[in-house]
């Protein structure tokens, strides 16, 4: 199933209206280089105007700012974060922009100093340890520290990615943050380099009692037959802890598939905690589009800006019909094509270790060992593909994989998984033998097995070269039964691996019902129905006149390419030869493979059944 985010963190809410509750996400983008950063420390200052944050909001001491929410698309690798802090202070109206500068807390009030929980994507609040009251047209100025030493992604920033408000409401392009990542603990001399990636953020004012509702997850994407488990976040927003059964929460999902359903928490949730709530026996059998919602109920909930959530979340439709190809272009359209109907790049899951992940990719693609650039399959008209790179991703070991929707090969006969991938030959290289597996699920994703592989880099190949080869894996083992084809990257740190160009080809039957042939006059009439076509090319209608040893073609009937519907065909032999007739259909599938029918014999005199003379009688009449 695909997820569409409709968090509501996402949407501005009127400044003035509701002065305890401010997010600031104007010019949004995602940034793996902010609040945590990837490297030992990091450091970072950000700028909020009170034309952002309302100009008398969180002025009063009983309006003070008292929790901060960032959003995390991917969690870091740690989640938890140690010897996190963050400060703030007021800033003069004229001050919108950071220049480079150097590190310093002065005329900082810290107001959280502790551990920041990032562990899940979603959002993430913080409760201030100290709140913060704001001077009424001035702007607001954070800043961020992580002095715990630890490395907190495994390539350059590929770990984390969090949310982001770009530049200003003025200004997209302003530099409104300054930071550092780096290995060197902060100091006095620590640089602080400008940009416009800036923490998307909410400002609060907390309230004792206040139940949010982080995220809808849903079970792995899958050609689902049996009841799923979808779960619920509750965050506790507030100060006091929510009691077991006081947070009552629903889920209701409507479109392709129907579910309504209201649970409780089952144990007491301190603030800044959460519990997951798990909604059992949801069915996602039909394939199409689901409108999920999510919220939660609390007696005495302060705010209720963070109770409702919304998602969408797609079942796609098992395919039966081949063959099926997938581009990649539909993301990248040279000409239009439809929509992805075989590996939907963001069934994605990275199975082992933490580094990158299966991407888009267009144009050539080289790097600093793999200085011969290999262009798109089928460049210019073929210009996407998909992209591994185990280049940057410096964790060895990290495995990826890559998934299909179902296929079903219940009614094949054979079946045939053609790919293109990429080989080389750098000898700088050499050492780092990434590969690529193909593996089956024939339980619908909860297992998979690999069947073919292919390691790189080639020594078959000329130093240096790198090509294009498709590689060919034969399904029949799989005849019968639906499965799940997955593309598995194992990182070595060595190139990137490339995919394109997926066909599954599949020879399916035409069930024949039955096959008559009949005397008609002086031809003969042949007749046919069919229950299901699948791929079905057309009908060659053969004859035999010496026994059924030898057969010649007649003439043909076009099938109907599809069909799960009986379908009726006829077709006249209106030359009979003299003696018995043998007839026997060749059934064609659009990749010419064929198969027979029974045979049927008419016996022809080459006259009709009855004939009398003379004609017109006179006296006498023989019949």
């Amino acid at each position: 199933m695909k997820k569409i985010y409709l968090l509501l963190f996402s949407v501005i809410i009127s400044l003035g209206s509701f002065a305890q509750f401010v997010p600031i996400v104007v010019n949004p983008g995602t940034s793996q280089n902010i609040i945590v950063g990837g490297s030992n420390y990091h450091a970072s200052e950000s700028i909020y105007l009170a034309a952002e944050i309302g100009p008398n909001n969180y002025t009063t001491a009983a309006s003070a700012i008292q929790q901060l929410f960032f959003l995390l698309e991917v969690a870091p690798n740690p989640g938890t974060i140690n010897n996190f802090k963050i400060s703030l202070k007021n800033v003069p109206a004229a001050t919108t922009t950071f220049t480079t500068g150097t590190y310093s807390s002065a005329g900082y009030t810290v107001v959280f100093n502790g551990t920041l929980n990032a562990t899940v994507a979603g959002i993430v609040p913080v409760i201030l340890t100290t709140p913060f009251q704001r001077v009424a047209g001035n702007n607001l100025q954070m800043l961020i520290e992580r002095t715990d030493n630890v490395v907190h992604a495994t390539g350059p920033g590929i770990d984390e990615i969090w949310d982001a408000s770009l530049g200003n409401v003025n200004n997209p392009l302003a530099n409104s943050t300054r930071r550092y990542n780096g290995t060197v603990a902060l100091s006095a001399a620590t640089s602080l380099a400008v940009s416009n990636f800036r923490p998307a953020i909410a400002f609060n004012h907390t309230f004792a009692v206040d139940a949010i509702v982080n995220d809808i997850y849903f079970p792995t994407s899958s050609c689902f037959n049996s009841p799923q488990t979808v779960a619920v976040e509750i965050i506790n927003g507030g100060t006091l802890p929510i009691a077991a059964g006081a947070a009552s929460t629903t889920l209701h999902i409507r479109g392709a598939n129907t579910f309504t359903a209201t649970q409780s928490n089952t144990a007491v949730i301190a603030p800044g905690a959460s519990e997951f709530i798990n909604f059992s026996g949801v069915s996602f059998n039909n394939p199409g589009n689901n409108f999920d919602t999510a919220y939660v109920n609390l007696a005495g909930d302060g705010s209720t800006y963070y109770d409702t959530v919304y998602t969408i979340n797609q079942k796609a439709a098992t395919l039966s019909s081949f063959p099926q190809v997938e581009t990649v272009e539909e993301f990248f359209p040279v000409t239009p094509t439809s929509d992805l109907n075989v590996f939907p790049f963001v069934e994605n899951i990275v199975t082992a270790g933490t580094g990158g992940d299966w991407s888009l990719n267009t144009g050539a693609y080289s790097n600093g060992d793999q200085t011969t650039a290999l262009a798109p399959l089928g460049s210019p008209t073929d210009s996407a593909y998909y992209f591994f790179d185990s280049y940057l991703t410096d964790n060895t070991g990290t495995e990826s994989r890559l998934f299909s929707n179902c296929i079903d090969l219940s009614n094949a006969t054979g079946a045939l998984l053609t790919y293109f991938t990429n080989h080389d030959n750098v000898a700088s290289l050499a050492a780092f033998a990434d590969s690529l597996y193909v593996s089956i699920s024939t339980d619908r994703g909860v297992t998979w097995t690999r069947i073919s592989g292919t390691k790189r880099p080639d020594p078959s190949l000329a130093t240096g070269a790198v090509i294009w080869r498709m590689e060919s894996v034969n399904l029949n083992a799989y005849i019968g039964q639906v499965i799940q084809i997955g593309f598995e990257a194992v990182s070595k740190f060595g190139n990137v691996i490339l995919l394109d160009n997926i066909t599954i080809a599949a020879t399916l039957p035409v069930s024949l019902v039955n096959f008559n042939a009949q005397r008609n006059g002086k031809v003969n009439e042949l007749s046919w129905k069919t229950s299901m076509e699948q791929n079905s090319s057309r009908f060659i209608i053969e004859r035999s006149t010496d026994g059924g040893r030898n057969y010649s073609d007649i003439g043909q009937v076009a099938a109907a390419g599809n069909s799960n519907t009986e379908r009726s065909y006829n077709f006249t032999d209106i030359n009979p030869l003299k003696g018995y007739n043998y007839y026997r259909l060749r059934l064609v599938d659009i990749d010419n493979s064929f198969k027979y029918s029974d045979i049927e014999n008419v016996r022809n005199l080459g006259a009709a059944d009855f004939s009398f003379a003379p004609n017109p009688v006179q006296q006498q009449m023989k019949i």
